[in-house]
């Protein structure tokens, strides 16, 4: 079910507290729907998804793959960095 949204204009520079209530507002008055559909950001993980499944003997080895292969920023690997 599509509903009417507001359209709000503003002249000038918002303060950051205006731009918070504004961002508020507008998620507000989203459905459920809506703001489940926006919350997710589908990301390409070539690491990750060249394969569908792996199998590992050993936690350890699922570790040393992670460390070698993923990058650090997804978090998946434990480097003393």
């Amino acid at each position: 079910m599509k509903t009417k949204r507001r359209i709000i204009y503003r002249i000038g520079k918002l303060t950051e507290e205006e731009q918070f209530q504004l961002d508020f507002e507008d998620g507000l008055s989203r459905s459920v729907e809506e703001r489940i559909r926006l919350g997710f950001i589908p990301m390409n993980l070539p690491i990750m998804n060249d394969l569908p499944y792996r199998i590992f003997e050993k936690m350890e080895d699922y570790r040393r793959w992670a460390s070698e292969k993923l990058p650090f920023w997804l978090g998946y690997s434990i480097r003393n960095e």
